[in-house]
């Protein structure tokens, strides 16, 4: 037999489903791209120059900065569209303190076919010499002549443009860049397919930006052994408080923290037990093969931790013969 339902339960049904539609709808309280903006924007020092690239913070920093008068001293440039022959000619007009040296930036400089006059990143650097330039998130692939004169040092999401002969000091660029911002969300607590959970991923890998520099640093740098120990230990210690301090963290942490206590491990300092090393090795480089399976390098990952649980058990027995034969 045929059943139908009432017009009451009918009804019932459609409200429910519009309750529910509404509730998945409803983003009145959802301030999260908003906090990723406005935490951007207080960590920069006074009349800080961010050049702009990508939607993200482009768009949410312009509508703080522009909209809301956050932060007036700072001066936001979009990397995109001083690529475009209308752009400077309208905005640069707006922007008193800072010089640019051209029309339209172009990595090729010098005066174009049609006239236009265009300039490279490293000119720009050069007439803004006087003022601290940052980029979020990312610089344009094209254009590198930056490199000729300046670095990029990390900065949370952002990264600084500092100049090439500046020293870099780890210990006081890890207490500068440790606080930056100020980000309560969960990690993994968004959609991954919205903008919040891209405003997320950013703010939770920035706290793992610095220690990774300096890893980078000590494994590429050409410097003295000395001085490669000292930037391995800042990397260690670094990713160890940042890795104790959040118990659900991106995966890579995992992999980017085993490797830097493998690397301590062969340093063989007296202040770093050696099976502590060796363990947390192990145990985070697990920890990480079993969360990134799509890793390509999971089964030689898994190899090594082979090798290093062997050497792990020979320096516990090792430890072991030796309290014995103290005893």
């Amino acid at each position: 037999m045929k059943s139908e339902l009432s017009l009451p339960v009918l009804a019932l049904a459609l409200v429910a489903c519009g309750s529910t539609a509404l509730l998945a709808c409803d983003q009145s309280n959802n301030y999260v791209v908003d906090k990723f903006a406005r935490n951007l924007l207080s960590s920069m020092p006074m009349g800080a120059v961010i050049l702009l690239r990508g939607d993200l913070p482009g768009n949410a920093l312009r509508y703080l900065h522009y909209c809301e008068g956050m932060r007036p001293d700072i001066t936001l440039v979009d990397q995109e569209m001083m690529t475009y022959e209308w752009y400077l000619p309208k905005l640069a007009k707006h922007l008193p303190g800072v010089s640019f040296p051209g029309n339209r930036w172009n990595p090729v400089e010098g005066v174009l076919p049609d006239g236009t006059l265009a300039f490279n990143l490293h000119r720009f650097l050069k007439v803004n010499k006087h003022k601290e330039v940052f980029v979020c998130i990312g610089l344009h692939e094209g254009d590198s002549t930056w490199r000729r004169s300046h670095s990029l040092w990390p900065w949370g999401t952002c990264e600084k443009l500092v100049p090439s002969n500046a020293v870099f000091d780890p210990g006081e660029w890890i207490r500068l860049t440790r606080d930056l911002y100020n980000w309560t969300e969960d990690y993994g607590s968004f959609s991954p397919s919205s903008w919040e959970a891209v405003a997320n991923e950013e703010m939770w890998q920035a706290r793992m930006k610095t220690a990774f520099f300096i890893f980078d640093l000590a494994e590429s740098a050409s410097v003295t052994a000395e001085m490669k120990s000292q930037l391995y230990t800042f990397a260690y210690n670094s990713y160890k408080e940042i890795v104790n301090s959040h118990p659900h963290h991106p995966v890579n942490w995992h992999k980017n923290y085993a490797i830097a206590c493998e690397r301590m491990l062969r340093l063989r300092r007296g202040d770093v037990d050696p099976e502590m090393l060796l363990s947390e090795t192990v145990k985070h480089f697990l920890l990480y093969t079993e969360k990134a399976e799509d890793d390509p390098q999971r089964q030689d990952i898994l190899q090594a931790v082979k090798h290093l649980e062997k050497e792990l058990q020979v320096l516990r027995k090792r430890k072991a013969d030796l309290r014995r034969g103290a005893e």
